[in-house]
């Protein structure tokens, strides 16, 4: 495995007008992470990005990560979410990227990568549970906060058709890595400017609504709390309106996607989002 911590950031790299484009596009679309995979796509080919955020735990020293957005190259079956939800379970404790979260979560400004190929995971059960049955052969993941009090990983990965990333791209990718920094921090502030009309109480009160017609397997408790996470309230802000613990808003948070996932669904916060739309 290697790691580099990117600060001073690598040397600027040249890239072609719609590649700019592209980053700049993402803050105003519905799932801005498929933005920022088109545009590396640009750069060197990436079949897979999950966007992660790593969330403080009661019972847990290290900050637990929870899905955000999970994409696929065109033309191939976005596995995603079914691959965090088994890493979700049982792995991420064994993940140095966990480590390097918590480390770049106490390092302001800090942007931190992780490489490593499928045959370099010590934990047998990890590789075929998830690299295996995926047919994953590498994974390239950044770590950083792209605004004060927050903590994320982007994790690229390829198909086994492509092999594993080459030097060459991987340095190509480092270089842009804090691009993709300022994009996730132009995305998070757009869609904070974003979700301040008036009505809050009725958008809830419709999206709630919309989340029963659609998702009726879900609780009314499930439905709550979906209803406000796809209006871009915090798990900490849900926890106040429900008058319930921040840990009861994670557990009814991940029994609602365990119950969309089972039924093909795309999972976080903007698919909830667009899922209401």
């Amino acid at each position: 495995m290697e790691t580099w911590h990117l600060d001073p950031a690598p040397a600027p790299q040249l890239l072609a007008a719609d590649s700019v484009a592209l980053l700049l596009q993402a803050p105003q679309d519905e799932a801005p992470a498929a933005t920022l995979l088109a545009f590396l796509n640009r750069i060197a080919p990436v079949d897979y990005l999950s966007l992660v955020e790593y969330l403080p735990q009661r019972r847990e020293a290290l900050a637990a990560p929870e899905l955000v957005e999970g994409h696929s190259r065109p033309g191939l079956a976005n596995v995603t979410a079914d691959c965090f939800h088994h890493y979700r379970r049982w792995f991420w404790r064994e993940d140095e990227g966990t480590r390097l979260a918590h480390q770049s979560g106490r390092r302001a400004g800090g942007l931190a990568a992780l490489h490593f190929q499928a045959e370099d995971i010590p934990l047998s059960t990890w590789r075929s549970e998830i690299y295996d049955r995926a047919h994953l052969s590498a994974r390239l993941s950044f770590y950083y906060e792209p605004v004060a009090g927050t903590t994320f990983a982007m994790n690229l990965y390829r198909d086994r058709t492509h092999g594993g990333f080459g030097r060459g791209e991987i340095d190509r990718l480092l270089g842009v890595a804090p691009l993709l920094k300022q994009a996730h921090r132009a995305i998070l502030c757009s869609t904070e400017a974003s979700e301040r009309p008036r009505g809050r109480d009725e958008r809830v009160a419709r999206a709630q609504a919309a989340m029963r017609r659609k998702a009726p397997e879900l609780s009314e408790r499930e439905l709550a709390v979906c209803a406000r996470i796809a209006c871009g309230t915090s798990a900490d802000g849900i926890a106040a309106e429900l008058d319930v613990a921040p840990s009861t808003v994670v557990t009814l948070r991940k029994r609602a996607y365990a119950k969309l996932s089972a039924r093909g669904l795309a999972v976080g916060r903007l698919q909830l989002a667009a899922l209401l739309h």
